[in-house]
């Protein structure tokens, strides 16, 4: 084997995944740091919390250069309807302005609200047709702020 032959990276299955992804997450962040300039992130949750105070909603989100990435969003079965879930949304809005964000992003399935966000004046911008399973439907929402 010579010495370029010696050298040449490899691709491996690794079994260490947080020593792995922390690697990548490091490279990656320099990488776009280097483009777009710091992620500024900053973690996003808010709660619809019932009369007891259990959680029986929210919404988990990432806000991170201009943008809110809204990662879950859940209203349990018994509290929809009644507005709670275009309340927490407006929240999240408003916490991405006061953050200085330019729009929303975020995604849901078929089985879960997709008519939902266009009338919270979402518009899609992506879909994955066959996801999670077959007969199913990824769909990506962005609205500017």
């Amino acid at each position: 084997m010579s010495i370029a032959e010696s050298k040449r990276p490899t691709i491996q299955r690794e079994t260490d995944f947080a020593a792995t992804r922390e690697t990548v997450l490091r490279g990656l962040a320099a990488h776009n740091e280097a483009r777009v300039g710091p992620r500024n992130a900053e973690p996003l949750a808010l709660s619809l919390r019932d009369g007891s105070g259990a959680v029986v909603g929210g919404l988990i989100g990432e806000l991170k250069w201009q943008w809110l990435y809204v990662d879950l969003f859940w209203i349990d079965e018994a509290h929809r309807g009644a507005g709670h879930g275009e309340a927490l949304l407006a929240m999240a809005e408003q916490a991405a302005r006061d953050y200085g964000a330019r729009g929303v992003y975020l995604g849901t399935m078929s089985i879960q609200a997709p008519g939902f966000y266009p009338r919270m004046g979402y518009r899609e911008c992506g879909r994955m047709e066959g996801y999670p399973v077959a007969g199913q439907t990824f769909h990506h929402f962005m609205k500017a702020l």
